[in-house]
């Protein structure tokens, strides 16, 4: 495990959500005193359920700022938003319709416009908000991330072209392997860049995966989610005592 890296074992759902609770408000607190903005970026799947309880719970803190987030997708299926596979449909029907974030700072990806402008229009309004210097990745102050048992993370599948992607911030996904096929994503070194990333995994399923990748061997150098790595910058993995079955020692 890297020195970067912290790992959070809890109980149950409950105790995992207030844990994550605690550090996203705590790491928003401390964005919005230095940068004044607090910029976060997140996946969908089992991830939205377990956002919904950890938002719900931060919404009796006073003390947030509601008015200075600014919420991305980490990646997007590229479907209606009204689908149910929509990340941001799922979210708004999840918890966005009563965190009162400002709607203009909820950066949808506008899948209604051809998969290539809904990536390239993605990079821009990464470039209005986080406003990186010249010949720089944006850098957010927190990514969230869930990982499949194949190892994916944030529409970055297992042998991908876009994987080695190192010009684009945010990348078109096409022939994943997962329906739909269709995807929109941020690319590794933006993903790499982040100040903060957090893993969150639970349940037997993800055991193996999680226990490859806090665990690497030869092997699973061909997992997207052990590229993650940040360069400059911090990692945590949330999960509960399922997920964490293979990982010596589970504290």
């Amino acid at each position: 495990m890297s020195r970067l890296t912290q790992l959070s074992v809890y109980d149950d759902h409950r105790a995992l959500s207030g844990g994550l609770t605690a550090y996203i408000t705590q790491l928003a607190a401390l964005s919005v005193n230095s940068r004044a903005q607090f910029c976060m970026a997140l996946s969908g799947g089992s991830l939205i359920d377990i956002m919904a309880r950890a938002l719900d719970q931060a919404l009796t803190n006073g003390d947030v700022d509601w008015s200075r987030w600014h919420l991305f997708w980490a990646d997007e299926r590229w479907v209606p938003q009204s689908s149910n596979e929509s990340n941001y449909g799922e979210a708004m029907k999840r918890f966005l319709g009563r965190v009162p974030i400002p709607e203009n700072q909820v950066h949808a990806m506008d899948t209604a416009q051809p998969l290539d402008k809904t990536a390239q229009n993605y990079e821009t309004a990464l470039e209005a908000v986080l406003n990186p210097g010249f010949d720089q990745y944006p850098r957010f102050d927190l990514i969230l991330l869930g990982i499949g048992p194949d190892g994916h993370t944030a529409s970055l599948f297992p042998g991908h072209p876009v994987l080695r992607e190192t010009r684009a911030w945010v990348a078109p996904v096409t022939n994943a392997p997962k329906p739909p096929p269709n995807r929109i994503a941020l690319t590794l070194p933006v993903i790499n860049q982040a100040r903060n990333i957090a893993w969150v995994a639970t349940g037997p399923g993800k055991a193996d995966i999680v226990a490859q990748i806090l665990h690497p061997s030869p092997d699973s150098k061909t997992l997207p989610a052990g590229w993650v790595k940040p360069s400059n910058g911090n990692m945590r993995w949330f999960i509960d005592r399922a997920a964490a079955a293979g990982v010596q020692p589970v504290q």
